[in-house]
């Protein structure tokens, strides 16, 4: 991207700088124990492959790229997610000088780096980091390529889709909204009629069909648990309402009130619709937000799954706010209103890095964030305290993978097959080749315990783990299972 680099050298890149340090310094600090999705993921990186359970392998093998650098700890997770999400903020600055000016790329990367979610997805490594910096990316390409229409900037963006849709299944709305742009534009509708926009495609296509390949040789098992998120759970009238609510939440209320406010004049008046420039920003947030919209009648949309359509969202804020032709007091207030929105979302950002340091200064509701980052280190340190060189078996894909980082050595978990599969360690061949061997159970309950009892020559109560963790209690009950034998749970599993 033309100018990328050296538009950094520029307030925004000092305040990314300083932001990179300070969220690389916390990861470092903090001594946050890893969430069971980080967990998870990270044992899918000790095992390279180009597809797994639920989403495609590029988390994974970022994890592996960077623990095989700087070691197996919650650090050297955790920093890809910095530089990651650190990119994205640097790629929304790009956009806006790109478009616009350096003024307007700087608030609208200070609306992106302000808010709990930002915050969170600056040192939380899941699917969703490197899937922001890839769709940024793929906006500032796309727009590149058909400004230049040079064939080299359209198979760069071609490799950005491709790198995305190895990321996450929600890079594949970015294609259909690229073409819904070139349709509406008239300055760039006649690409339609170009190969270069499918050259783009194309190469998008090429960079996933490993992962399709993998996918058709399990059952195009992650094609399946996608559609079980649009499948529909019921009618909930109130659901928009929720959807709001969360997306208030996600990006601060009063951002997102502006939000909405510059989408609704771009509709109503004909001269911001007929600018090429806020035509494509549009495209790019207000549509797939209200596609999303109906969703939430028939299941709970979760908060981050439209995050990435705010990338383009906040350059077009900050473009109207702070550039259109408002009569003097209007334009001043919504200043001042953008203004406070930012403000507000930095100190709600600050204290979700302070909340893991001094948790008793928060509310009770607040510091129940905290339940699925602790704990987990002092439940494995008792279950190691019962293990000699049993294997670990579990029904839970939480328990495995945070047992997988926190025992000794580091060994792989297994899990009790239920008939198909439903997590990545129902895919991953091994336990029925332990047949003989002895096993720790790590389940909820004694029922569970009397379910798997004919997998063994006999099972053995050893106790319960139960804790308290910030208002919520987790329980544990581990068993002893002597002799593993064959039975229904091993089952027959692709590899």
């Amino acid at each position: 991207m033309r100018g990328f680099f050296s538009s950094l050298y520029s307030a925004a890149g000092l305040f990314l700088l300083v932001l990179l340090a300070a969220r690389l310094t916390f990861i470092q600090q903090i001594g946050l124990e890893l969430s069971p999705d980080e967990a998870y993921y990270w044992d899918w990186s000790r095992t390279l492959a180009w597809g797994y359970y639920s989403k495609p392998p590029l988390v994974a093998w970022l994890i592996h790229l960077f623990t095989l650098k700087l070691g197996h700890t919650e650090y050297a997770i955790r920093v890809p997610a910095a530089l990651c999400h650190t990119l994205y903020l640097a790629l929304v600055y790009y956009l806006g000088q790109r478009l616009f000016d350096r003024k307007v790329g700087l608030w609208a990367a200070l609306a992106a780096a302000a808010g709990p979610l930002s915050a969170i997805y600056g040192f939380v490594m899941t699917i969703d980091p490197p899937l922001f910096a890839l769709w940024a990316a793929a906006l500032c390409l796309a727009w590149q390529a058909c400004e230049t229409q040079k064939t080299l900037d359209f198979f760069k963006l071609g490799l950005i889709l491709g790198l995305g849709l190895l990321t996450k299944q929600t890079m594949i709305a970015f294609v259909p909204l690229f073409w819904l742009w070139l349709y509406f534009s008239p300055e760039r509708r006649p690409l339609l009629h170009n190969f270069r926009p499918y050259l783009a495609l194309l190469v998008g296509f090429l960079i996933l069909l490993p992962n399709l390949w993998w996918n058709a040789s399990h059952g195009w098992v992650t094609f399946r648990h996608t559609e079980e998120h649009f499948r529909q759970e019921g009618f909930f009238w109130w659901g928009p309402f929720r959807f709001f609510l969360e997306q208030a939440g996600v990006i601060t209320p009063l951002i997102f009130a502006l939000l909405l406010y510059v989408f609704y004049l771009f509709l109503k008046r004909p001269r911001l619709r007929h600018n090429e420039k806020l035509l494509f920003l549009f495209v790019f947030s207000a549509l797939p937000l209200g596609l999303v919209l109906p969703l939430s009648f028939l299941r709970k949309v979760n908060a981050n799954w439209p995050y990435p359509f705010y990338a383009s969202g906040f350059v077009l804020l900050s473009a109207l706010i702070l550039r259109g032709k408002w009569p003097d007091k209007r334009g001043l207030f919504l200043r001042k209103l953008f203004l406070v929105g930012v403000f507000l979302g930095i100190f709600l950002m600050v204290s979700v890095y302070q909340l893991p340091r001094t948790p008793e200064k928060f509310p009770p509701e607040v510091q129940r964030l905290l339940y699925k980052f602790s704990g987990w280190q002092e439940l494995a340190s008792w279950v190691s305290s019962h293990r000699k060189r049993e294997i670990i078996i579990t029904i839970r894909r939480d328990y495995a993978s945070e047992m997988a980082f926190y025992l000794p050595e580091r060994p792989r978990s297994y899990t009790f097959w239920e008939g198909r599969p439903h997590n990545q360690y129902d895919l991953w061949d091994g336990l029925s080749e332990k047949v003989g061997e002895n096993a720790l159970l790590l389940l909820k309950n004694h029922r569970q315990a009397n379910r798997y009892s004919v997998c063994f020559e006999n099972i053995e109560y050893l106790g319960k783990w139960e804790k308290e963790i910030y208002g919520k209690k987790r329980k544990i009950l581990l068993f002893y299972g002597r002799k593993l034998k064959n039975c229904p749970y091993l089952g027959s599993k692709d590899g």
